[in-house]
């Protein structure tokens, strides 16, 4: 007798539905994170709106009191008084700036005076006012002396003027043409550069220090 053998056969589930069923919790689980992120940024976004929309609320509630306070404080001055007095400071400001820039051409005299030797004298002076801030006052005279040496003796005064304190005062002095003339004087002529700033009629109506003695002839 024949002898015949059953097999049992039990199906397995196919692979792509394993697949599927495991792939299939990923996709879940990532869209579950994003739903979260997007929910975090909406809620962060709206506190920031809040956040902004409550501090101009509070600028424009500063403003306002700033404003309140400025207005408080302006009725407590007089108005009318503080118009006449800056009228006043601009009268002020603009008389200190004339002062400062009006030049006493007088002090040319007393600067010519305190370099001129007692056997010299002056007769007749030129002054050229400067054409820029950054010229001086040029002068020119003509004078004699009662000897060539008294002529001499003041060409060497002109060349040491830091001894009288004129040294940054008068520039380029030059003693020219010196020349016989009649009761045995020498005649001469005489150019320098005076320097604005110590023409300042400020400062002659208030003057710094006194004036330095004429040289005397040795």
């Amino acid at each position: 007798m024949e002898t015949r053998f059953q097999t049992s056969f039990i199906p397995k589930k196919p692979a792509i539905s394993t697949i599927g069923d495991v792939s299939a919790p990923k996709r879940r689980r990532g869209t579950s994170i994003f739903m979260i992120i997007a929910t975090m940024l909406f809620i962060l976004s709206l506190v920031a709106a809040a956040g902004a929309y409550a501090w101009k609320q509070y600028l424009l509630s500063s403003q306002e009191s700033y404003k309140s306070t400025l207005s408080t404080r302006e009725q407590q001055f007089n108005t009318d008084l503080i118009s006449q007095l800056k009228g006043e400071n601009v009268r002020i400001d603009l008389a200190k700036q004339l002062l400062q820039n009006h030049m006493a051409l007088s002090q040319i005299f007393d600067i010519i005076g305190r370099l001129t030797i007692e056997d010299v004298r002056f007769m007749s002076m030129d002054v050229t006012a400067p054409t820029s801030g950054n010229d001086g006052v040029k002068v020119s005279l003509q004078g004699y002396g009662t000897s060539f040496s008294a002529v001499a003796f003041q060409s060497d005064v002109l060349n040491d003027l830091d001894q009288y304190g004129l040294r940054k005062v008068v520039k380029n002095p030059i003693l020219s043409n010196p020349s016989a003339g009649s009761n045995n004087t020498v005649s001469f002529g005489f150019s320098a550069t005076i320097d604005p700033s110590s023409l300042s009629y400020e400062n002659s109506v208030v003057p710094s220090a006194a004036a330095t003695a004429p040289p005397q002839n040795q």
